[in-house]
């Protein structure tokens, strides 16, 4: 899939990571999701398409064929955001997508609205003037200061993002940080570090400054071979095959770079 995201605007940029749009590559045999700890509001279009969505919750990678799959456009929540638009726990998005319909009835308009789209340009235009309003009109995106502060901790990385001592610098129990964070974002603490290791290790390896053994030390694995084990088991990848060497593009509905930032 041929993929490009676009920034929100700078009132949402709290809530929001970005804006995208996914195009079929004919040339691309599958496509594959990564895990982020993100909730997505997604609209299906094309081939099969017309459907608006919440995605899926994901800790482990996901693939799909592009020529069943048409094209895609959507909003990204943050972690422990997605609730300032969607009425629902995150944990009910775990492992499956959710009819829009189905969390508000007042997604029908919207998703008839992104039906009448030809083209995924104008979905996208249709869906953040709708997203952006209903932003503009909601006090559902309080989530309190521990459970951001807990995710900027853990999003950091190094030693200081061990679940233990993320609870000790917010001068809670693990237990308490372990239920707030499965509250607002559907994961625990430590699948959610895992998964933002992940990130983060994947963008190191692009960029190709530092030997695999030391990179592996520093991202605060084992060793090696348990970085790669990581790696694999999280986004499908080996680190051979992320490294700019061999490295293609990776065609996903994510940025699998954007945590280091």
């Amino acid at each position: 899939m041929a993929y490009r995201q676009y920034d929100p605007s700078a009132a949402f940029r709290h809530l929001i990571d970005a804006y995208w749009i996914n195009r079929p590559d004919a040339g691309a045999p599958y496509d594959r999701v990564l895990p982020d700890g993100c909730i997505d509001l997604v609209f299906r279009g094309g081939a099969g398409g017309g459907r608006l969505f919440s995605s899926a919750l994901i800790e482990r990678p996901v693939y799909f064929d592009d020529g069943k799959s048409g094209w895609f456009v959507g909003v990204r929540f943050r972690p422990a955001m997605a609730r300032a638009i969607l009425d629902i726990e995150p944990a009910e998005c775990r492992g499956r997508a959710i009819p829009a319909v189905a969390i508000d009835a007042g997604f029908g308009v919207l998703e008839a609205e992104l039906q009448d789209c030809a083209l995924p340009e104008l979905a996208l235009a249709v869906l953040k003037r709708a997203i952006d309003a209903r932003l503009m009109r909601s006090d559902r995106d309080a989530v309190p200061a521990r459970v951001r502060e807990a995710i900027a901790l853990l999003a950091r990385g190094g030693d200081a993002a061990h679940v233990r001592k993320v609870a000790l610098a917010l001068g809670i129990a693990e237990r308490s940080l372990h239920r707030d964070l499965k509250r607002w974002t559907g994961l625990a603490p430590k699948s959610m570090a895992r998964i933002l290791r992940m990130q983060r290790c994947m963008a190191a390896i692009r960029a190709g400054r530092t030997p695999l053994a030391l990179l592996a030390l520093r991202m605060g694995y084992a060793d090696q071979a348990h970085m790669t084990r990581e790696l694999k088991e999280l986004a499908g990848f080996t680190p051979s095959e992320i490294a700019p060497k061999n490295h293609r593009p990776v065609r996903n509905l994510q940025d699998a770079g954007r945590a280091a930032a």
